[in-house]
C-alpha cells in the first residue's frame, strides 16, 4: 500500500469521525444547551472503541496490509477525528471561573471514564476476538 493510500485512509477516517462529533455536538447544544455532554460522550466512547480496536487489529497481525489499513483508518483517522482533547480543555477552561465544582467533576469524570472505557473496551475486544 502506497503512502498516498495511507493518507487517504487517515483523511477518510478522520473526516468521518469529525463529522460524527460535529453532529453530536450540534445535537447536544440543541438538546441540553451545551456541547459538554457530547464532548464527554465522544471521548468516553472513543476510548472504548480504541480498546476494542487495539485487540481486533492486534489479532490481525502487525505485518498485514489489512491490519495496517484498519489501524490507520480506525485508530488514527476515525477515532482521532471523533475524540477531542482540545475541546475538552476549552470547555473545562470555560467552566473554571464560574463553577469550580463542575469543572473538577468534568475533568475527573473524563479522565477516569476514559481510562475505564479503554480497559472495558480492551476486555470486550478480547472476548469478541478470542471468545
Amino acid at each position: 500500500m502506497t503512502e498516498v493510500w495511507l493518507w487517504l485512509w487517515v483523511a477518510l477516517g478522520g473526516a468521518g469521525g469529525a463529522l460524527m462529533r460535529f453532529w453530536l455536538s450540534r445535537f447536544s447544544a440543541w438538546r441540553w444547551g451545551s456541547s459538554i455532554p457530547a464532548t464527554f460522550t465522544v471521548n468516553i466512547v472513543g476510548c472504548f472503541l480504541l480498546g476494542v480496536g487495539l485487540v481486533w487489529i492486534g489479532a490481525l497481525g502487525s505485518d498485514g496490509m489489512y491490519a495496517r489499513s484498519s489501524y490507520i483508518w480506525l485508530e488514527l483517522g476515525f477515532i482521532g477525528g471523533f475524540t477531542t482533547f482540545s475541546t475538552f480543555a476549552v470547555e473545562t477552561r470555560g467552566l473554571l471561573p464560574h463553577d469550580w465544582g463542575k469543572a473538577v467533576a468534568y475533568m475527573l469524570g473524563s479522565f477516569v471514564g476514559a481510562l475505564l472505557a479503554l480497559i472495558v473496551g480492551y476486555i470486550v475486544g478480547g472476548v469478541w476476538v478470542y471468545g
